[in-house]
């Protein structure tokens, strides 16, 4: 299937990744501003998985964005661009953390989420994905309408806290509770679930 620069409603998992990176090198937006558009919620949520921070993990994923098209002329081909824009999260999610100084506790958890953090093309195993909503529905009740509203609604921090009534820096403190006690009942290949359903 060839890309034209004015089909920009296109399911990008049915057009191969060479035809959209030759798009981006020759510079077409609407192809790009696809590609952004279904990939950027998913690529800020595995980044917010590493950080616990939502926008830091926003500017992770914007970074990455920029650097693929002013760079994509010269970069070489890529056979899976979906992959490549998740081992781009991870790359620059761990190279911060690292220059955080992690602390002892973490240290354990960032070795494990180096090792697990690759982006196969996979299928979801529906056994495994209703584990995870049954661990979500485990959590306090604040934590668990904040973090089905930020995760699996994609709503902002900010529109969660208007709607419910507490400040921004709770909607973060409960994020934060809720990524932590998912991690130790699941651990940290949960992530890849939320990051591709």
């Amino acid at each position: 299937m060839y890309i034209q620069q004015g089909l920009i409603y296109m399911d990008m998992d049915e057009i191969r990744s060479d035809e959209i990176f030759e798009a981006i090198k020759r510079r077409e937006h609407g192809v790009f501003k696809q590609l952004f558009e279904t990939y950027f919620k998913k690529m800020t949520l595995f980044a917010e998985y590493f950080l616990l921070d939502r926008d830091e993990a926003e500017d992770i994923a914007q970074e990455i964005f920029v650097d693929l098209w002013n760079n994509a002329p010269t970069l070489p081909g890529i056979a899976n661009l979906k992959s490549y824009l998740f081992v781009q999260v991870r790359n620059k999610c761990l190279n911060r953390l690292k220059h955080l100084h992690v602390e002892d506790h973490y240290k354990q958890w960032l070795a494990e989420a180096q090792a697990y953090a690759e982006i196969p093309e996979v299928e979801i195993d529906p056994e495994l994905l209703q584990r995870v909503y049954e661990v979500i529905e485990e959590l306090p009740d604040q934590s668990r309408l904040v973090f089905k509203s930020c995760v699996l609604e994609g709503k902002k921090y900010k529109d969660v806290a208007e709607e419910m009534g507490i400040s921004v820096n709770t909607v973060n403190t409960q994020m934060k509770r809720a990524y932590k006690y998912i991690r130790t009942r699941l651990g940290v290949s949960f992530l890849i679930i939320l990051a591709v359903v």
